[in-house]
């Protein structure tokens, strides 16, 4: 396999509706978005690592920390919309999306997507991302939770929020989805060339902008562990992890 340069984009803005200015909430006195960047550093797949914003109180955390930053459209609907704009100016063969609520991502999730994508583009899929197996019940009952149903070739059959699919005849064990996603720079241009469809936006889930225009979306399983912040309440998770 050909060498093939790794760009990863961490979309950090200010206006979370849950959590307003979240990218620079203190995590065991560590900032999350430069908790996030140390993780994606360490991912042997990633050449290179930019937050992009919205918003100069994020810069400049960045700036402090030296992080490689960029400002970006305050008009995004979603953190790949994002993404786009930066590989508009930052020319890559991958380009990666890892959440910047997700300060203890492990690296090796990291690779593992990257790899997951080198190897569907040989069957013409152009994204990939990861799913934790087996969600727990917390995560069933949390519409913050997004549920991912993999198809037989490793494949993306649907996301949502709710817990998918329904155990009408047998149990089934779920999936939770990671925010964390790989595209070639051909599908990333596509991502940004389309609108929005009505189920993406009733699920809010980016991805299914995707499988709205019948494209196909590689999918890897991923080890248990890391945890998206959304509420304040979850910095006293992660911190409880990172004491551990």
């Amino acid at each position: 396999m050909s060498f093939t340069e790794v760009l990863a984009v961490i979309p950090a803005r200010w206006k979370s509706q849950r959590f307003p200015g979240k990218p620079v909430a203190l995590i065991a006195g560590v900032p999350m978005i430069v908790r996030v960047w140390r993780q994606v550093a360490q991912a042997r797949m990633v050449q290179r690592t930019v937050v992009a914003t919205d918003d100069e109180r994020i810069v400049a955390v960045c700036r402090d920390h030296g992080i490689d930053c960029e400002m970006t459209s305050p008009d995004h609907a979603t953190g790949t919309d994002r993404l786009a704009e930066v590989a508009s100016r930052r020319e890559a063969g991958v380009y990666v999306n890892v959440q910047g609520d997700e300060p203890i991502i492990q690296p090796e999730s990291i690779d593992a997507v990257v790899t997951c994508l080198l190897a569907a583009r040989e069957r013409g899929i152009g994204i990939s991302t990861g799913y934790i197996e087996g969600a727990t019940p917390t995560q069933e009952a949390s519409a913050s939770c997004v549920h991912l149903v993999p198809t037989v070739d490793q494949c993306v059959l649907t996301f949502s929020r709710l817990p998918i699919p329904m155990s009408f005849r047998e149990p089934f064990r779920r999936n939770v989805h990671v925010g964390l996603f790989a595209f070639t720079a051909s599908a990333l241009r596509q991502f940004a060339s389309w609108e929005q469809g009505p189920v993406e936006r009733a699920e809010s889930i980016e991805l299914i902008r995707f499988l709205e225009h019948g494209q196909r979306i590689s999918c890897i399983p991923i080890p248990a562990g890391s945890v998206g912040v959304d509420h304040v309440e979850d910095i006293a998770r992660v911190e409880a992890i990172l004491q551990k």
